[in-house]
């Protein structure tokens, strides 16, 4: 998926934003661009919000645990056979 799209540029901002809280919790391994691909692969799939400010409000509103719910079924979905090829220490920050 190409991030750095227009619409990337639109959200970055908000993206950072989220970013930086979930680095203030830890979590030093999700990058802008994986939060994107959350938005447009999970979050919005079957309905993008019609407006600007409710897509930034849906992006604001993400939490951690629904963003490594997603990050481990798409695990599951490519075939990874164990939790050290996952490198959790390095998403928990240990």
């Amino acid at each position: 998926m190409g991030y750095q799209t227009q619409a990337f540029f639109n959200y970055e901002t908000w993206l950072r934003m989220k970013q930086e809280e979930f680095l203030k919790n830890g979590y030093d391994q999700v990058t802008v661009e994986d939060l994107w691909k959350y938005c447009n692969t999970f979050l919005w799939k079957h309905a993008r919000p019609e407006r600007y400010h409710e897509e930034v409000k849906a992006i604001m509103e993400i939490k951690v645990n629904d963003y490594f719910n997603f990050a481990s079924l798409e695990a599951q979905i490519y075939n990874v056979s164990s939790l050290d090829e996952m490198e959790l220490n390095d998403i928990l920050g240990k």
